[in-house]
């Protein structure tokens, strides 16, 4: 099967505490989009990973899908998402930020039965077209 990349602009990302809460994202969030980083990328899920890829396609994150605790559209934001992840070795969450160029609205059944606990289906929220 052939991989599918789509084309993201990377935003950063912040180490935050494991007693994270809904009310905690959007302070999150700003604080990801303050660093300023802006590096164009592509994203795929390729073996059980979600793997970023530069312009030279070289692996710059590479990420095991189950260690993504959550993976979402930013509220008021459908260009942008996130997702946490679970760094087992310094016990922290991490989450990491991307903008799309165009935004899909995700309602699929795919994504619709991603949500419902096939984790790697639901990553899929990164699939922009």
């Amino acid at each position: 099967m052939k991989t599918r990349l789509t084309s993201v602009t990377y935003l950063g990302f912040t180490a935050m505490d494991r007693r994270f809460s809904n009310s905690m994202l959007p302070w999150l969030l700003r604080e990801i989009r303050a660093t300023g980083v802006r590096e164009k990328l592509s994203v795929a899920i390729e073996d059980g990973c979600l793997k970023a890829y530069n312009g030279n396609f070289e692996p710059v994150l590479v990420h095991r899908a189950v260690d993504i605790l959550r993976a979402s559209q930013v509220p008021g934001r459908p260009n942008e998402l996130f997702y946490i992840l679970l760094n087992e070795k310094e016990g922290l969450l991490h989450c990491y930020l991307f903008r799309a160029s165009t935004s899909n609205e995700c309602i699929s059944d795919g994504m619709r039965q991603g949500m419902a606990g096939n984790l790697e289906t639901a990553i899929e929220i990164f699939m922009f077209v």
